[in-house]
């Protein structure tokens, strides 16, 4: 499954109430001080980035849907070899393919297939396309995922199941004749571990995939955002072991960019919201390092909306009320809308907080 397609997913039921889960539980835990939403409104910001990010899905989503193949080839590889990247580390590529890839798990699957078909015109048009291949391979991960639904795995019934597995084995298949093709991408490396995770494969195999995906290019953070997933105990790892990975993959950099990974691969874990406390449910975090990596970037990019935000919202997760008060001084009512997921009601409980005497 891709990473935008499980954020979605939880997303959805995190805030399918009036007010998250996480922002009941501040108002539960101290009702005495309860924020009257009233006070404020907060303003729904989309940072630079996030157009960024946006602009690159809808040119290539529509260059698709033109069948203007000759610029979605250029697009890509242009992104290969500039690897333009965002403050949270991952690539423009990532947006890129998104654009060409991502499947929308609420559509009817006869758009879906539709959808896919598009992609298939592309490699009939361009045979030879490396990028193409990895597109309808992502896309039909996508797809895959969306026959099996988002329950545990005892939820699955054996028709999903199937559907699942047929889809996964053409993704297996796409990438196979991708693999053969000179044109070398990461997103190669990246979808390949989508379709790992959905047909279960063990670690010595798993791992045997990243170690040629990092040899190639050791700076694609989905790699590594791709591995802690995987090793999350809701998968195929076991308690305690995502968090050793990130230390140690922390541990290969230099002086502060270990810290910097360190804090970009928990804002990554953050992003999928599995856990109502980041920490609390993965004790062996180090929130030191984290809020080092932190002030690291805030020294890089000292007018990012989006490090404050994340920064901030950690700050709330392991109270920490010092750090946390001239972030949310700085951020004022910008919600930065890819940070907070549009959950207005968590940021007014976070922000008060961190403000009141």
């Amino acid at each position: 499954m891709s990473k935008a397609k499980i954020l979605l997913a939880i997303v959805g039921l995190i805030l399918s109430g009036c007010i998250s889960s996480e922002a009941q539980s501040a108002v539960k835990s101290n009702p005495s001080k309860a924020p009257s939403f009233q006070e404020v409104e907060p303003i729904p910001t989309h940072t630079d980035e996030s157009n960024h990010r946006k602009a690159i899905f809808a040119a290539a989503r529509q260059q698709l849907g033109d069948r203007d193949f000759d610029t979605l080839e250029k697009t890509a590889q242009a992104f290969r070899d500039s690897k333009e990247s965002y403050i949270h580390g991952s690539w423009a590529l990532t947006s890129f393919y998104l654009g060409v890839a991502d499947i929308d798990y609420s559509l009817p699957d006869a758009q879906c297939v539709e959808f896919l078909n598009k992609i298939r015109a592309w490699i009939s048009a361009k045979p030879n396309s490396a990028t193409a291949r990895i597109a309808l391979a992502h896309a039909l991960t996508d797809y895959a995922w969306k026959a099996r639904g988002i329950g545990w795995a005892d939820s699955v019934s054996e028709e999903r199941g199937t559907l699942m597995a047929e889809r996964l084995a053409e993704a297996q298949k796409l990438l196979d004749e991708a693999r053969k093709v000179p044109t070398k991408c990461p997103a190669w490396w990246a979808t390949a571990q989508s379709v790992a995770l959905g047909q279960g494969w063990d670690k010595k195999r798993y791992f045997a995939l990243f170690d040629e995906a990092t040899k190639f290019e050791p700076d694609y953070i989905d790699f590594y955002d791709n591995a802690v997933l995987y090793l999350q105990p809701r998968w195929h790892g076991e308690e305690g072991e995502s968090e050793k990975f990130i230390e140690y993959h922390a541990n290969e950099r230099n002086g502060i960019d270990a810290d910097i990974f360190y804090a970009r691969m928990i804002w990554l874990l953050d992003l999928r919201r599995f856990d109502k406390n980041l920490f609390d449910a993965h004790p062996g975090l180090s929130w030191a390092r984290t809020a080092s990596g932190f002030d690291q970037l805030l020294k890089r990019y000292p007018d990012s909306l989006s490090v404050k935000s994340e920064y901030a919202r950690l700050c709330f997760k392991t109270h920490d009320k010092k750090r946390a008060s001239p972030l949310y001084q700085q951020i004022g009512l910008n919600m930065d809308v890819r940070v907070w997921l549009d959950d207005v009601a968590s940021f007014k409980v976070y922000r008060k907080w961190a403000l009141e005497e």
